[in-house]
């Protein structure tokens, strides 16, 4: 076809109005097989964008726990790495490997068959779990991005996470709130938790974590 006949196509109403819709089907069909053709987009599932958003597992750090019991204060100090901790309590070095928990006395470790406190109690992820089951009130965000923050929750709820429920047994819980103050960064540092009005005394829970997953090993050595 030259361009005369063309020309002459284009001269005619009928013959351009369908030359023109052949050329509309034409590009249609050339864009719908460029789409077909090129990659899906990609879609994020947004469960797996929450798991790679996840922080990684705390396993290692160094705590101390005071416990204030009106006059009394209990302090235990202890580092933790994986399946293996050394903490003091009550004056006497411990050290546990696997659940099996030893004291040090007269320069050799001795497997002890019970412990008079729990020491699995205020461990970072059972504490992370009761804030999270807390209700939150309050915070403050500072300029170095900390925070702190408030949070309550109801008292037969706090004994329950931390398996303490006989403590509701003598006395109803349900309407008994405490009082949760929870200092953090990227991870939690500091944990204040107010029992007074369980107890109807001055009682208060203390809870510091330092050197958050930056412990290499423990060496025993070191709780002689």
């Amino acid at each position: 076809m030259n361009f005369r006949s063309i020309n002459g196509i284009l001269k005619d109403p009928k013959k351009k109005s369908l030359t023109i819709l052949v050329i509309y089907i034409i590009f249609f069909i050339i864009v719908f097989a460029l789409i077909s053709t090129s990659p899906s987009p990609v879609i994020l599932d947004s469960n797996k964008q929450d798991e790679t958003d996840t922080k990684l597992s705390i396993d290692s750090y160094e705590y101390i726990y005071k416990i204030t019991r009106q006059d009394d204060i209990i302090e235990i100090k202890g580092t933790l790495n994986k399946n293996e901790e050394i903490f003091t309590y009550n004056g006497l070095n411990y050290y546990r490997k696997d659940n099996v928990i030893s004291i040090y006395e007269d320069g050799i470790l001795k497997e002890i068959t019970n412990l008079d406190f729990d020491i699995d109690k205020y461990k970072y992820n059972n504490i992370e779990n009761l804030i999270q089951n807390s209700t939150f009130e309050e915070k403050v965000v500072y300029k170095d991005n900390s925070e702190k923050s408030t949070y309550n929750i109801n008292i037969y709820d706090y004994f329950n996470l931390l398996n303490e429920e006989d403590k509701c047994d003598s006395i109803s819980c349900e309407e008994i709130l405490i009082n949760i103050i929870v200092e953090s960064k990227e991870n939690i540092e500091k944990v204040s938790i107010d029992l007074t009005n369980y107890y109807n005394y001055n009682y208060t829970v203390e809870i510091n974590y330092s050197n958050i997953n930056n412990i290499n090993e423990i060496d025993i050595n070191n709780i002689s």
